[in-house]
């Protein structure tokens, strides 16, 4: 099913978007170049990505996905008639505006240039950085390495990010939501008002983060997307080596960070009355034991779990800096490193703590991807 595109169902999607008083975002038309819009190349992406994953979801509309107009950083999975699937507009824009911002200034990994492969100035959105170019149109040899870095941590976090909706809709999750409040969407950001208590929502939403993250992982030794940055990087941060993916370990860490932390700050922008996760750092060392785990069981790495520590840490720590200095903050790296000891040990204890009332509960909804019913 490796080359499988399918189409979303539209009315199925329409339906619980109007229920939820939102509306279907409406693709751009392409631009005279033939460049089209991000959504459209991201959709292909993800409807691909699901149909790999679950032979229910390879069928024309076997799964409904799309985008939604709101302000919000959020997402939701939900299951009618079928599974579902949106992400909202924001988040999107958000994630791949950041990394191309990042990669906009000369300053920040100064290393990368040192291949001779960057000429001239840093690229420059010019009004189009949401229109990029169709996925069967010929790549350019060309590309700046610096969007190239970009697009390929985009890449990442997004299929962190779709895994995760994929985890809520396989492991139960909206269907323990639907015994609360029939028919609520999990949405990442409102599940408080879907009727479950904080304990568990955040407990679900490290389920689903230790869900997506091993693919992550899985994905980025499949496809080493980082490796030819090695030298530059290895050369300015004294960290733990483990063979060619040894970057791309390391900018995993580094993307799936700074999702947690933009999410973090549309909280905080929405004035919400409590969080749905813990704190970006703590949420990130809690999973680092997790990627330690399959990463030796698969035979995909040889660092030892104090290693594999050291390196999430510090792909964080670098995200942290950066938004910090995109956003006009004062990075306060002793706050940050202070959150990788007691607080994570402590959530961690929390999540087992729910996790014995939770877990039965789980057992007993339905498992995997689920067929469109008639």
């Amino acid at each position: 099913m490796n080359d499988t595109v399918i189409a979303g169902c539209d009315e199925a999607l329409d339906d619980v978007l109007a229920r939820l008083g939102l509306k279907r975002f409406q693709m751009p038309k392409p631009k005279l170049n033939g460049n089209v819009s991000l959504f459209e190349v991201v959709r292909e992406r993800c409807l691909a990505t699901l149909a790999d994953m679950a032979d229910e979801y390879a069928s024309e509309g076997g799964i409904a996905f799309g985008f939604a107009d709101h302000r919000e950083f959020n997402a939701f999975a939900h299951r009618t008639s079928r599974d579902m699937i949106c992400f909202y507009v924001p988040a999107i824009k958000t994630l791949w505006a950041f990394f191309h911002g990042l990669m906009g200034q000369r300053e920040i990994f100064p290393w990368i240039d040192d291949t001779g492969r960057f000429e001239g100035q840093p690229p420059q959105s010019k009004g189009d950085l949401f229109f990029v170019r169709p996925l069967n149109k010929p790549g350019n040899e060309e590309v700046e390495i610096r969007r190239k870095l970009a697009t390929a941590m985009f890449d990442t976090a997004l299929d962190f990010m779709l895994k995760r909706e994929v985890a809520h809709l396989w492991n139960g999750h909206v269907e323990l939501l639907h015994t609360k409040k029939k028919d609520a969407a999990f949405e990442e950001m409102r599940l408080i008002e879907g009727g479950l208590d904080i304990s568990t929502v955040q407990t679900l939403q490290y389920s689903a983060d230790a869900y997506a993250i091993q693919q992550a992982f899985a994905r980025a030794y499949r496809l080493n997307p980082f490796a030819e940055y090695s030298e530059g990087l290895l050369k300015d941060h004294k960290m733990p080596a483990d063979g060619e993916h040894s970057t791309t370990w390391y900018f995993t860490w580094f993307a799936i960070y700074a999702s947690f932390r933009l999410f973090d700050e549309a909280c905080e922008a929405a004035d919400l009355p409590q969080w749905t996760h813990p704190p970006a750092a703590v949420r990130l060392g809690c999973l680092v034991s997790s990627v330690a785990a399959v990463c030796a069981k698969q035979g995909w790495s040889k660092l030892s779990p104090a290693e594999w520590e050291r390196i999430a840490t510090e792909g964080g720590l670098e995200a942290e800096r950066l938004v910090c200095r995109l956003r006009g903050f004062a990075l306060n790296t002793n706050a940050y490193m202070s959150l990788w000891g007691a607080p994570i040990a402590e959530q961690i204890q929390n999540y087992l703590h729910v996790w014995e009332t939770l877990a039965p509960q789980l057992a007993a909804m339905p498992r995997g991807p689920q067929a469109a019913r008639p």
